[in-house]
C-alpha cells in the first residue's frame, strides 16, 4: 500500500522499503492512488544512494495508466519522502543512508 490515499506527510517523515535481496534496475514504483508528490531514493546494499526520482500523483481510474518510476540501477532499499525533501537538504546520488543492517559494512 505504501503511501496510497494519504493526503499529508509530515516534513520529516517518509516510508522505507527494505528488501531481503537486491532488486533489479527495472523494478520501479508507481503512484496509483497516491495523492501527494514524492521523491524516492534507491539505495544499494552498502547504503549508498544510487538513484533519485521525482514521482507525481497518478489520478487515473486504473493502475494500468500510471507510469512506473524505475531506478535504472539495482537497489536493496527505497526511501519515499515528500517531493523536494532531498533537494532541500542537499541529499544527492552518492550520499549514504545508514540502514541498521548495512551499518557495519564497508
Amino acid at each position: 500500500m505504501g503511501l496510497m490515499e494519504r493526503t499529508h506527510l509530515a516534513d520529516s517523515a517518509g516510508m522505507l522499503f527494505i528488501y531481503d535481496t537486491m532488486q533489479p534496475a527495472s523494478a520501479g514504483f508507481w503512484m496509483f492512488r497516491t495523492k501527494i508528490p514524492l521523491d524516492i531514493a534507491f539505495v544499494d546494499s552498502a547504503g549508498v544512494i544510487r538513484s533519485i526520482r521525482n514521482m507525481v500523483p497518478c489520478t487515473t481510474a486504473t493502475a494500468l495508466n500510471c507510469p512506473t518510476y524505475e531506478p535504472g540501477v539495482p537497489y536493496r532499499a527505497a526511501l519515499e519522502v515528500n517531493a523536494g525533501f532531498f533537494a532541500k537538504r542537499r541529499v544527492a546520488i552518492g550520499d549514504r543512508v545508514m540502514l541498521a543492517d548495512t551499518a557495519r559494512k564497508k
